[in-house]
């Protein structure tokens, strides 16, 4: 049992022993007004709510302190007073998290995280952009993802031209039936009506060239009675 619990403590031993490293946050970006979270993380992680941490901007200029298990406001910077908040349950992760509200463009610049225990440091950078540059950039993006004004004009006029395309073509495709209809109608009345009147135009015909001969008859007979007559 005592061999085991002297290899357990030369094993904790040798790893509290083992080199830290501090491993930075990407480059922070922020817009004026806005808030930004500096991070820094240990390397193997190791507690450190019991330790104290700094941030800092040169070195001397605190920007938050932790120390004794808590804030230290004292020792921090005016132009950082009531603007910053660690994050505390970071801590016992081997992670240092900063938030810093309502930044405006004197907080550009790099930050750095001190571990007085370890002697170790962590920096990274803050930039913070003005509203109008947020605006610009905003605008630069949707231009590269849209497409401009004048091709997004000239499709929808293909669009629109598509569109019309087939309604007009269904129109003109429906007038034509009905002319067709219309005129094989007038081709049949003008059958039906033309049959009685040739019917009636050869009766008549007929009827004349009867009377035509009836009247030539008549001649006839007249004639040769006239020549029966004595003189």
């Amino acid at each position: 049992m005592m061999n085991k619990l002297v290899i357990f403590l030369l094993f904790a031993e040798n790893i509290s022993a083992l080199p830290l490293a501090c491993l930075p946050s990407q480059p922070v970006q922020a817009v004026e007004g806005g808030s930004a979270t500096l991070q820094c993380s240990l390397d193997p992680p190791n507690d450190l709510s019991s330790t104290a941490v700094e941030w800092n901007r040169g070195h001397t200029c605190y920007v938050h302190v932790y120390r004794s298990l808590r804030d230290d406001p004292d020792s921090q910077m005016l132009q950082y007073r009531d603007r910053t908040a660690l994050n505390h349950g970071d801590l016992s992760r081997g992670v240092s998290t900063l938030t810093i509200s309502n930044v405006s463009l004197s907080d550009n610049g790099s930050y750095e995280v001190y571990l007085p225990q370890w002697g170790v440091r962590c920096s990274t950078h803050l930039t913070v952009a003005t509203k109008e540059q947020e605006k610009q950039t905003k605008r630069k993006d949707s231009s590269t993802t849209s497409p401009p004004a004048g091709e997004r004009n000239e499709a929808s006029n293909r669009e629109a031209g598509r569109a019309a395309i087939v309604p007009t073509a269904l129109l003109i495709l429906c007038v034509l039936i009905v002319l067709l209809v219309l005129k094989s109608g007038k081709i049949r009345s003008c059958k039906k009506e033309g049959e009685p009147k040739t019917s009636e135009g050869d009766q008549q015909s007929a009827a004349e060239e009867g009377l035509v001969g009836s009247e030539v008859a008549d001649g006839l007979l007249k004639g040769q009675s006239r020549q029966n007559r004595p003189f």
